[in-house]
Parts: C-alpha cells; sequence; structure tokens
C-alpha cells in the first residue's frame, strides 16, 4: 500500500507538474501575444506619429513659402510704390523749376516792359514839358508885344 500511495503521489505530482507546464506554456503564450499586440500597437502609434510628423513638417514648408512670397510681394509693391513716389516727386520739382524759370522770365519781360514804358512816358513827359515850355515862351513873346 506504501507503493500505491507512493505511485497515487508521484503520479499527482506528475499530474500536477504537468498542468503547471501547460499554464506555463498558456500564460507565456498569452504573454508573447500580448508583446507582439503590444508591439504592434507601438509601431502603428510611431507609423501614425511619422506621418503626422511628415504632414505637419509639409504644411510648415507650404506655410512658410507662403509667407515668404507675401513678404516678397509686400517688398515689391513697396518698392513699386517708393518708386513711384519718387518719380512723381521728380515730375513736380520739374514743374515746379519749369513754373519758376517762366515765372523769372515774366518777371524779367515785365521789368523790361515796365522799364520801356516808363521810357517812353518819360520822353512823352519831357517832349510836352518841352512843348509847353515853348508854348508858354510863344504866348510871353506874344503878350510882351
Amino acid at each position: 500500500m506504501n507503493k500505491q500511495l507512493e505511485s497515487d503521489d508521484v503520479y499527482q505530482v506528475q499530474t500536477e507538474n504537468r498542468h503547471l507546464r501547460d499554464t506555463i506554456t498558456a500564460l507565456r503564450t498569452e504573454l508573447e501575444k500580448v508583446s507582439i499586440a503590444q508591439s504592434e500597437n507601438i509601431q502603428k502609434a510611431i507609423a501614425y506619429a511619422t506621418d503626422e510628423i511628415v504632414q505637419l513638417k509639409a504644411t510648415i514648408d507650404t506655410l512658410r513659402e507662403e509667407l515668404e512670397k507675401k513678404e516678397f510681394e509686400k517688398s515689391e509693391s513697396i518698392q513699386k510704390a517708393v518708386a513711384s513716389a519718387n518719380d512723381e516727386i521728380a515730375q513736380l520739382k520739374a514743374a515746379v523749376s519749369a513754373l519758376r524759370e517762366e515765372l523769372e522770365r515774366s518777371n524779367i519781360l515785365y521789368e523790361k516792359k515796365l522799364q520801356e514804358v516808363r521810357r517812353i512816358a518819360n520822353n512823352e513827359i519831357n517832349q510836352l514839358q518841352l512843348t509847353i515850355k515853348t508854348q508858354r515862351e510863344q504866348i510871353e513873346a506874344h503878350h510882351a508885344r
């Protein structure tokens, strides 16, 4: 009977060992599945994040290009406005200069005409005074007789 008990105990221990090994194998398999699933999830997350980074970089590049284009257009617009203003200033300065020269010519011409009118008037006054003097002398000579 002792042998039977020992045999039953050995059988029971072996059975329990086999169940423990089966449990360990099942747990190991499940752990590997979980580990693989986690690795896949991590890989998917990394792929998603990488894709999002690539898309964000592309968006940043596009926005940077648009910003640079707008800055260039703004700079070009400012340069054109400055050039246009400078051109208008130059034209206005030329017009002012031409008008100033014309005014000076007009003033010179006016002064010449005024001098001519004064000269003619003085000549006429001198002639009239001479005529008056001559006629006075004639009248006085006529009265003196």
